[in-house]
């Protein structure tokens, strides 16, 4: 499959994602307190803020291992492939070494067991796997990644926040409200609905956007 395959499946599941998040906005705006939120609605924004997350990191773990297998641009463009890239095994082998070490060599083994493998969504753990690896198209994946960096982190920490939610994860959520227009919060999920000041749209929506987006730019 080709870098535009990739980017159409990461697109077309944001905009399921996005749907049931906009209804359920409309439903309880405007927020103005933790107390809008029952046990049942973090539930369903939990699973919505995982799905995301795991779409953001397979398309990451997409471009990553088709841009070193040889793949095609979404401009026509052909990437060649990496001479030791040899399979996906060996690529995904390459980046847990890439993670591990500091110098070559990072190719030569295989690895079929995927919780072995980086967390490929953290832009920064991508960014250092891109630059060791170097696939030929490693200065427009790291342009369009380093670009999202913001809106994925933001994506990142929401979501561990809900996946493990305690004190120390709120913090880290908290620490970012200065970017946004706020309300007081008791769980992860309720930041989602903060708004972004630029766009004036709920954090959630302008973040996944702006992956949608970045994600366009990387394939290209």
């Amino acid at each position: 499959m080709t870098l535009m395959v990739s980017w159409a499946d990461f697109s077309d599941t944001l905009s399921q994602l996005a749907q049931p998040i906009r209804d359920f906005a409309g439903l309880k705006s405007p927020f103005a307190t933790s107390g809008q939120f029952d046990l049942l609605d973090e539930c369903l924004l939990e699973g919505l803020l995982s799905r995301a997350w795991q779409a953001w990191s397979k398309f990451c773990r997409d471009c990553v291992i088709k841009s070193c297998l040889g793949t095609a641009r979404s401009t026509g463009g052909f990437v060649l492939a990496l001479p030791d890239a040899i399979s996906e095994h060996h690529v995904s082998w390459a980046a847990i070494q890439a993670t591990q070490k500091s110098t070559p060599p990072f190719w030569g083994n295989t690895n079929s067991t995927l919780r072995y493998e980086p967390t490929w969504g953290d832009v920064d753990v991508l960014v250092h796997i891109l630059t060791k690896l170097q696939p030929n198209n490693v200065s427009q994946l790291l342009a369009a990644f380093s670009a999202s960096h913001q809106s994925a982190k933001t994506l990142q920490i929401i979501r561990n926040g809900a996946a493990h939610t305690n004190n120390e994860t709120l913090q880290e959520i908290n620490a970012i409200r200065s970017a946004f227009i706020v309300f007081p919060i008791n769980h992860p999920t309720h930041a989602m609905f903060w708004i972004e000041p630029h766009s004036s749209d709920f954090l959630i929506i302008y973040v996944l956007q702006q992956l949608e987006y970045l994600a366009s730019a990387a394939i290209s």
